[in-house]
Parts: C-alpha cells; structure tokens; sequence
C-alpha cells in the first residue's frame, strides 16, 4: 500500500526510521540552539536543515501524491509542550457539512518528527485512526502511536489528534483518551524524556484547500505572529523552489482584518 492510500484511508501513516539516532541526536542540539526562536522552522538559524531535507520533501510528495508543493510557513518547535486533548486542525471543523470531511484527497498534511523515543515513554502522538472523514472528535479508534527514535508520523488535519499522550505502566499497550489519563496520578503512567522535544511542519498542494487554510491562519494570533518573525534568506527559498516547493513569503499582513483576529486559539 502506498504513503499516499494509507493516509487517504486511515487519515495517518507512521514511516519508520527515516532517520538515523545520531542525526536525531544533532536535531536535538539544532532544537536547543533555535529554542527561543519565534518564527517558523525555514526561517530558523538551525533547524531550517531539517525541513530543508529531501527525504521530508520526498515523504510530502509521496504523501500528497503531487510533486509540486506549497510551504506557507506553518512550522514550529514544541519545546516540553503540556498541552493536550483531541482536535482537528483544518480550516472548516467547526462548519456544519463541511466538505473537508468527505473529501479522501483532501491534500493538507501536518508532519511530525518527534526528537525522542515514545515506544515506551509518554508524551508522544495520540490519534483516533480514520477519523479524518468524521467531523466529530469523538469517531475513531483511539491509537497511542508508538513512535521510535528515527520514525516520522504525517497525518491529515482533518484527523482527530492529540499531543503528549500518556502510556499507563500496568497497560502500555492500551490506548486510553487523553482526558482519562490527564488525570492519573504520575506513578500510573510511563515518565517522559526530559526535554520533550518535537518539530511540526504542514505542507500543501496549490489547490482551494491550502488557499482557504491561509486565509484561515490569517484569523489566528499564533500565525500571523509567526509569519511576522519569518525572514527567509534567498538561499533556503531557492532550495526548496529547486525542490518543485513553492514558498509563500507574502501573506498581506498589512492589510489583515484585525478585528477577525483571535488570540484565544493556541497550537498545540
């Protein structure tokens, strides 16, 4: 089955060992480096090499099924991020009927690439498999992706997810609602490693999808303040141009409406 049915019929696919512990191992020190970066991945001193890597551009592409891509500058670390609890990412979630939702091609993809093991250590992704054509967060088998040092998870923002997931000691191979084990008491659940550390990038297709998610991320504090602390320097546009990997560098904040702007909204 290829990346790209996979992820058209589960809403998810994990790739294993993409890359090797010792590449992980310098991500980490990149992560350290760029911590108190405010802008996105690209326009990092360090990190801009990862998401600079063909075998990332490579895995959007096989995902997608296209090999021309749009970069929107939706990328971000997470540093010992808390946060947690089911959601979707996509545009229309809450809009009644939506199409995003029926829609197996829907092209907009998140990748994760998390800097540690979560094969028997919380924190990692928690999802709920095939519920990418549901708009409910409530549909879905509930899966505590088991990833490893070197592994890459590329979903949909249609599916159902959600971060640091816990793994509970007595059953660890049980996926539990990320409500339930909120509430757990620590010596209950698997410890995490310390720092948590993970890389996030979305990546879409030149398509009415990815134009309406920019106009979305145009009604989200977090974003604008992202694109606005983004500064590409020629060479990393031209490498991902070489790539077939539009980069869109101009998002009119200027004349954003800021009184349809939210700053309630947090990516987690």
């Amino acid at each position: 089955m290829t990346k790209k049915k996979q992820i058209d019929e589960h809403g998810w696919v994990i790739i294993k060992n993409v890359f090797t512990k010792s590449e992980i191992d310098i991500f980490r020190g990149y992560a350290e480096k760029d911590k108190s970066h405010i802008g996105d991945l690209l326009s990092a001193d360090f990190l801009s090499k990862i998401i600079l890597d063909e075998r990332i551009i490579n895995l959007f592409k096989e995902c997608t099924g296209n090999d021309k891509l749009v970069y929107f500058g939706d990328s971000t670390l997470s540093y010992n991020s808390h946060l947690c609890g089911f959601h979707k990412d996509s545009k229309d979630r809450h809009k009644k009927d939506s199409i995003e939702f029926k829609d197996k091609n829907y092209s907009l993809l998140r990748l994760g690439i998390y800097l540690q093991d979560h094969s028997e250590h919380s924190k990692g992704l928690c999802l709920r498999s095939d519920s990418h054509l549901h708009q409910s967060v409530h549909k879905g088998k509930i899966i505590n992706v088991k990833s490893e040092v070197g592994d890459v998870i590329v979903w949909k923002l249609t599916t159902t997810h959600s971060p640091n997931a816990d793994i509970v000691s007595l059953l660890p191979n049980y996926s539990f609602h990320p409500k339930l084990t909120k509430f757990l008491p620590s010596f209950l659940k698997k410890k995490s490693i310390d720092p948590r550390l993970a890389l996030f990038m979305g990546f879409g297709v030149e398509d009415q999808y990815t134009e309406d998610y920019i106009d979305y991320l145009k009604t989200r504090q977090y974003a604008i303040t992202r694109w606005m602390n983004s500064y590409y320097n020629e060479e990393v546009v031209v490498a991902m141009e070489k790539n077939n990997v539009k980069v869109i560098t101009d998002f009119g904040i200027d004349d954003i409406d800021q009184e349809k702007v939210s700053v309630s909204y947090k990516q987690i």
